[in-house]
């Protein structure tokens, strides 16, 4: 579904992916793919729990397409792409860590499991980025990431937002607007960022435009409004949205945090994290605490979700070696129990 892209860009793209290793997180409805060698991230929602099937929120044949750009005193680095920059990925306790290191900067992602408001299960990401100016002097820092949306090329309703039920021209939001989130409506599944509100750090612009115009453009990208999401020849129908945090002096040793959500669409959009809640407690919640459905299909399905998700709160202990206390031990135990009483009506 992607014009812009060159028959040999995909067939050198999807070898990559083949080649390198990537990290692969579940919980709740939401899949998390991260390439180890560029840092790239494909996000998936759950679509179909009976049958496991998932529907990308981005634009994944060539995850590329979406990154971050630092900012740091008047120079830019794409990273995932910038040499001087040493990647690493790990796990997290909550989701999974991304690092970009130089000797002048250090860049942490981190990519935290998240349920949009009234959801029962993770729906979502918070996306979180400490820049740390490890140089010998303070530094401007600053960060873009651009995100490649596709889920509403197919119908022609690139985007709406909090306060628009539909935008069809480049677009720019600045702080004083009161837009809190961008939507792209898909068949299945509908894709949100949300950059306001409370836990967030709302950015300095917010631009939707064609995505190769955004690709290819310097930070100061001014949107048009007399254009739409297509630059003939190259791309057509292809739209994608572009945050900017602009440079903001950091000292010697210091770190700028930034942080949004990104997920499925709710309107209510995502909670600030409830301080010491963990994932243990999000599936006990749903499982000995509640009491299920009437609907035993749904609640089937609901339980193998939490089956899959303890199996993976349980994997990351083990391989991020957290100290598992006895407390957590007594609830995994609870939680297991409860689903071995709820099997025998099924």
């Amino acid at each position: 579904m992607m014009p812009r892209r060159a028959i040999a860009a995909i067939a050198l793209a999807v070898l990559a992916q083949f080649c390198a290793t990537a990290l692969e997180l579940k919980e709740g409805l939401v899949r998390l793919v991260i390439n180890e060698s560029t840092a790239r991230i494909s996000i998936y929602r759950l679509v179909d729990i009976a049958k496991g099937r998932y529907e990308s929120l981005i634009f994944d044949q060539d995850p590329r397409t979406s990154f971050a750009t630092l900012s740091i005193d008047g120079r830019f680095a794409k990273l995932g792409d910038a040499s001087d920059y040493r990647v690493s990925v790990s796990r997290t306790d909550t989701g999974a860590q991304i690092e970009f290191r130089s000797s002048f900067c250090a860049v942490r992602q981190y990519l935290d499991f998240a349920k949009s408001e009234g959801a029962a299960l993770a729906d979502g990401i918070k996306v979180r980025f400490e820049l740390e100016n490890v140089s010998e002097r303070d530094s401007m820092l600053g960060l873009r990431y651009l995100i490649d949306t596709n889920l509403a090329e197919k119908s022609g309703i690139h985007f709406s937002s909090s306060t628009r039920s539909r935008i069809n021209e480049e677009t720019s939001i600045l702080p004083n607007a009161a837009d809190t989130w961008i939507a792209t409506p898909g068949d299945k599944a509908s894709f949100m960022v949300q950059f306001g509100g409370p836990g967030v750090d709302r950015p300095d612009r917010v631009i939707l435009a064609n995505w190769k115009r955004l690709s290819d453009a310097p930070w100061g990208f001014e949107a048009n409004i007399q254009r739409n999401f297509t630059l003939v020849p190259y791309s057509i129908n292809d739209s994608a949205m572009d945050l900017f945090w602009e440079p903001g002096s950091v000292p010697r040793g210091g770190i700028r945090k930034i942080s949004f959500f990104m997920g499925s669409l709710n309107e209510k959009g995502y909670p600030a994290a409830v301080a010491g809640k963990t994932q243990t407690e999000d599936i006990f919640a749903s499982t000995v605490l509640s009491a299920g459905t009437p609907d035993i299909q749904a609640s089937i399905a609901t339980d193998l979700v939490a089956v899959r998700d303890l199996i993976s709160r349980i994997d990351r202990s083990i391989s991020t070696g957290a100290k598992i206390s006895d407390e957590e031990l007594a609830a995994w135990k609870r939680i297991l129990d409860r689903l071995e009483e709820r099997k025998k009506v099924y």
